[in-house]
């Protein structure tokens, strides 16, 4: 009898809020129409100061609770606010997403390499990246895709230890045209009629070459220095985590090619930055000179590009094939970041009983009130579960958040690349939001800075 393969299964986003599946935000919010409906009752009075009174009670419950595109209007104010500061500047000095950040050398005694290290001052983290390869994950079979998985659930649960200086980890996968670099010799025109037809094919196949580059960066706590200089014990850390991380992987038969340097991490910030020929790279320049953020696309120096989160991954068992229409896909300049927080054994049993415990108690709320538990909640709570007995059999915890970003090199061209993503995502089984009024956010996450998993 074959062996059942295994299916894994993500869980729901959590949207439990304090009381009854109500956030904060959204209590205040109808406190705050209910506060305005008694002052109209007592100043109107009668049937007409009822009727006004029940309608701006109404007008804040929707305001609180009616979904547009995704957020409740109480969920958009901040984000448009936000927006709305950076664009008019208002009373504050105009700064984008990539200002706080810059590159920098750490040395590695030990191994004698230099390693490139992203300098985050707004977020006070050291995030460094390696590549990472394999011998061919989508054309293995499930059996080998699951021990391979298997193998990075372990390097995971390594990572999320107890007292770690591990502060992020991040994979990012970029999807990006395929050079012709090493095919083509310069003495190939010389060499007769089968060598330039050779060339000549290549010269047609280029447009629909496609290379796909896997990194992982990982993040440390960095506190700045006195006077400003770099600190030692940030050094010590980024390279101890680094190190460690990569005996992981290699102890788990993944394949890492190299571990980043300065002129690397630069040349892959401004491969995922730039779409255009004629744009200049270098590692003089690895961050855009010009960043032009609108309400849906974000502009850096000539190319465009349009930034997603994950509001909801996949909401039933999937096998380990799940991301590969989106990961495998050619002809779409993409870049898809899942940043990943680890968090401490203790800390995550004691959020997963708090969770199960306030899953049960609000499903007792709402049944002594009448209203009906919705399948999401339960599928909420069979997910606090599930991740209490996980972490009971050794499991790492991470809070996790996923980011795509498509690329053009013009606006025109840039709707139907976001459509056609878009389709993909839905045969992936992810739900896709546009990070409207936080495209600089948005893009500053599909790097490999570490950022995200706020």
């Amino acid at each position: 009898m074959a062996e059942a393969l295994p299916r894994y299964r993500l869980g729901p986003r959590s949207r439990r809020g304090l009381v009854a599946g109500w956030r904060g935000g959204q209590i205040v919010v109808v406190a705050v129409g209910l506060g305005i409906a008694v002052l109209i009752l007592r100043s109107v009075g009668a049937s007409a100061g009822a009727f006004l009174a029940f309608g701006v009670v109404g007008v804040f419950v929707a305001f609180a609770a009616w979904p547009v595109a995704g957020r409740s209007p109480e969920q958009w104010t901040p984000v448009v606010a936000r927006y709305l500061v950076r664009r008019l500047g208002v009373g504050l000095k105009r700064r984008d997403a990539l200002s706080g950040l810059e590159l920098a050398d750490v040395a590695d005694a030990a191994s004698g390499r230099q390693i490139g290290v992203v300098v985050d001052d707004v977020a006070h983290t050291w995030t460094a990246a390696m590549r990472v390869g394999g011998s061919g994950f989508a054309l293995g079979d499930e059996v080998e895709r699951s021990r391979r998985i298997a193998a990075w659930s372990g390097v995971l649960a390594s990572s999320a230890r107890e007292g770690g200086a591990l502060h992020r980890l991040q994979w990012v996968v970029r999807c990006l045209p395929g050079g012709l670099e090493g095919l083509c010799s310069g003495g190939l025109s010389d060499r007769g009629i089968a060598a330039r037809s050779y060339e000549a094919l290549l010269e047609r196949a280029a447009p629909v070459l496609w290379r796909h580059d896997v990194l992982v960066a990982l993040s440390v706590r960095a506190e700045a220095a006195p006077g400003g200089r770099r600190s030692a014990e940030a050094s010590r850390r980024i390279i101890d985590e680094v190190n460690a991380l990569e005996r992981r992987c290699l102890a788990a038969g993944l394949d890492v090619e190299t571990i980043l340097s300065r002129p690397e991490l630069a040349a892959a910030i401004r491969d995922t930055a730039t779409v255009s020929p004629g744009e200049p790279a270098g590692e003089s320049r690895p961050f855009p000179l010009e960043i032009e953020e609108g309400w849906a696309t974000i502009r850096t120096d000539a190319s465009w590009h349009a930034v997603y989160w994950v509001a909801d991954w996949p909401r039933s068992s999937v096998g380990t094939g799940f991301l590969l229409p989106l990961m495998l896909e050619g002809g779409l300049r993409r870049t898809i970041a899942v940043t990943m927080a680890p968090v401490a054994p203790l800390r995550a049993v004691r959020r997963a009983e708090h969770d199960r415990t306030s899953g049960v108690a609000d499903a007792e709320l709402r049944r002594r009130h009448g209203f009906a538990v919705t399948a999401r909640a339960r599928n909420e709570h069979e997910a606090s579960t599930r991740r209490e007995n996980e972490l009971a059999e050794g499991h790492g915890a991470f809070r996790f958040t996923g980011y795509l970003s498509v690329s053009a090199g013009d606006e025109a061209g840039l709707e139907p690349a976001c459509a056609r993503l878009e389709q993909i995502a839905a045969q992936s089984q992810l739900e896709l939001h546009r990070m409207y009024g936080a495209q600089q956010d948005g893009y500053s996450r599909v790097l490999p800075t570490g950022r995200g998993c706020a």
